[in-house]
């Protein structure tokens, strides 16, 4: 009876202690699997701004420069500034890969700010002489 006793609480123990492990495991895959979400997300936010430090050289050099010297006053109108600022963001995501984008929708990032960010950065990089 003491045998019976003895076997049964052995069962029940290995039992526990295989669902512990399998609990760990899970919860251990799911921070895992978090933390790798986080890293792609990051890589693809780096994607944006690398495309849109591109475009808004591009940008820059091609349409400008031409709208400037077009311009009596030597500066952009508030409609040539609209017009660029779609540019911007219709060059910017043509530029991304597939996956990067559909990413950063999941992900609730506003892709719009983030162009706009970066745009803004490398360009006043560029007046400061910090940049290109």
């Amino acid at each position: 009876m003491t045998d019976a006793i003895i076997e049964i609480v052995v069962q029940v123990i290995g039992a526990l202690a295989v669902t512990a492990i399998t609990l760990a495991g899970a919860w251990l895959t799911s921070i895992i699997g978090k933390k790798t979400q986080l890293m792609n997300i990051n890589i693809a936010k780096d994607e944006v701004i690398s495309a849109a430090v591109i475009t808004v050289g591009e940008l820059q050099q091609t349409t400008v420069e031409k709208l400037k010297a077009a311009s009596a006053d030597g500066k952009l109108t508030q409609e040539e500034i609209t017009a660029l600022g779609k540019a911007l963001v219709e060059g910017t995501i043509n530029k991304l890969s597939e996956p990067a984008h559909k990413l950063l929708q999941a992900a609730g990032v506003d892709l719009l700010d983030l162009i706009h960010g970066a745009a803004e950065d490398w360009l006043n990089a560029v007046k400061t002489g910090k940049g290109e």
